[in-house]
């Protein structure tokens, strides 16, 4: 029977939908069945490969899109979004590939407390065009232009995406690696002048009845409306915020914590319970460039 072309590719596509996750996940513990799940999970991937390999031949990116959204529901922790972002980015889309990468820096955050930032900040950084036509003509001075082209094309919704459409209400919330960066930032500009920022690390120690992850929502909406504009705040892990807080002193975080608090506890009907601690700007620094040795 002819299998090749066409056809080779309909019947890996088949495959590929067949499968739809773990072989009995609640019985994975008996030898035979982790065994046959393995090997039905390397067909899967295998499908996987095959299928990109002739997406990439015919530049379909749409497709490629489907392929490894498909992997990232099933399997959201083996980094199947580095792959959804390198094809928005190969397409010029790249506010759908920071969403895509926003969403999965929260949830690792949410999860693992410990967010893969250097393998996904590179698909920014350092993407390698796997476009046959881009390769091809990649030293021709007429395919920089058709880019540059197309990149100034885009000029009006990258500012858009850069400034708030709306009026500012509250604190900015945004994922760990974009607070670390901008904390960095703040400890650079010290040397101008200072922004007596402080640190408050918030934890949830308790949380009730309704469960941590909804316990977690309420206290980041308590948290948004009770900073002002001009502070962040991020989450790390199951059960931590972390707050920069600018132009305050030490002194005043406990009334900013009271606040919270206050608003968290009306929120959530009584909820958790709360418990923080402050850091000074000069502590972030030392954490960020290390203890000198002694």
């Amino acid at each position: 029977m002819y299998f090749g072309g066409v056809e080779r590719v309909s019947l890996y596509e088949e495959a590929n939908l067949l499968y739809t996750g773990e072989l009995l996940p609640m019985n994975i513990s008996c030898q035979w069945i982790f065994e046959q799940s393995n090997y039905y999970k390397e067909l899967y991937i295998e499908t996987i490969r095959e299928l990109e390999k002739e997406y990439q031949l015919r530049n379909d990116y749409m497709k490629q899109l489907g392929l490894y959204a498909r992997a990232a529901a099933i399997y959201p922790y083996e980094n199947w979004q580095v792959q959804q972002i390198r094809c928005y980015l190969e397409m010029y889309r790249y506010e759908e590939a920071l969403d895509i990468y926003n969403r999965t820096m929260e949830m690792y955050a949410r999860d693992m407390g410990n967010p893969p930032v250097e393998e996904m900040q590179r698909c920014f950084e350092e993407l390698d065009l796997k476009d046959i036509h881009h390769r091809k003509e990649l030293r021709s001075l007429s395919s920089w232009k058709t880019m540059d082209k197309i990149f100034m094309g885009r000029e009006g919704n990258i500012i858009k995406s850069i400034f708030e459409k709306d009026e500012a209400d509250g604190a900015y919330y945004c994922t760990y690696p974009s607070f670390v960066d901008y904390c960095r930032v703040l400890v650079r500009n010290r040397t101008r002048h200072d922004p007596r920022a402080m640190l408050l690390f918030l934890t949830l120690t308790k949380y009730g009845k309704k469960g941590i992850q909804e316990q977690m929502d309420i206290l980041k909406d308590a948290i948004g409306h009770s900073l002002r504009k001009g502070d962040t705040y991020t989450r790390y892990g199951n059960r931590h915020f972390i707050l920069l807080l600018t132009d305050i002193e030490k002194e005043s975080c406990g009334i900013v914590f009271e606040r919270i608090e206050a608003r968290y506890k009306k929120m959530s009907s009584g909820g958790g319970e709360l418990w923080y601690h402050a850091a000074m700007t000069q502590e972030l620094e030392t954490a960020i460039n290390g203890v000198p040795e002694t």
